[in-house]
């Protein structure tokens, strides 16, 4: 919990630095590498799910067959 708010509070110190140093095209990278990396998370997140999700069933339907 605390490793988590820890890393929150740094990324936001971290953007209000990059705010005032960085310029607008380096800002619209940086943007889109951390919502490129985020896609690619949220990808793996879904899979994983929809893997739990057919064993569930498979569990589901093998207790009822």
């Amino acid at each position: 919990m605390f490793k988590n708010a820890y890393c929150l509070v740094l990324g936001v110190v971290l953007g209000s630095v990059l705010g005032f140093l960085v310029c607008d095209d380096t800002k619209k990278k940086i943007t889109k590498a951390i919502h490129n990396k985020a896609k690619r998370l949220s990808g793996c997140v879904r899979s994983s799910s929809e893997k739990v999700e057919e064993a569930i069933h498979g569990v589901k339907s093998a207790v009822k067959g």
